[in-house]
């Protein structure tokens, strides 16, 4: 897929998949994860969330507990333009966890941040309803579902 978009940003997988793909969400959190609990904590139903943290590495915007909240919600994925922290855990949930790295510091909660909204990093702009996928050598970003081999 020469045409398709792709990430340009060095993601590490912290999660259990090693490829995945699905239909994706947005949100925006700078620097608060109030926004990531809160989306993931829904039903995903096999989606992908999608979220720009400014590339900060003040915070993790995700750990143990809301990767457990995800997989328990059908969420395929997590995206982070941004750092995670318990990484020795997030490696046994089944789910893709790609971040920038980890960081120790949990984030606050002041319920900063936005979901849905169409958000622009790593070279390129993603919208909520895009399809992403992705393996250990990058992220593929689509305006249409990809047919897959």
């Amino acid at each position: 897929y020469p045409h398709v978009d792709f990430l340009n940003l060095q993601f590490t997988n912290f999660g259990k998949k090693g490829f995945f793909s699905g239909k994706i969400e947005t949100a925006i959190c700078p620097d608060d994860n109030s926004k990531v609990k809160q989306i993931l904590g829904e039903e995903g139903s096999g989606k992908i969330l999608i979220v720009d943290g400014l590339g900060s590495t003040r915070v993790a915007l995700m750990g143990d507990i809301i990767a457990e909240s995800a997989e328990k919600n059908n969420w395929q994925a997590v995206i982070i333009n941004g750092c995670v922290r318990d990484v020795e855990a997030l490696s046994n949930f089944n789910l893709g966890i790609f971040a920038l790295g980890s960081v120790p510091k949990k984030s606050e909660k002041k319920d900063r941040g936005e979901i849905g909204i169409n958000i622009k990093f790593g070279g390129i702009s993603i919208e909520s309803g895009n399809w992403a996928y992705a393996d250990e050598s990058g992220i593929l970003i689509s305006k249409e579902q990809l047919e897959l081999d």
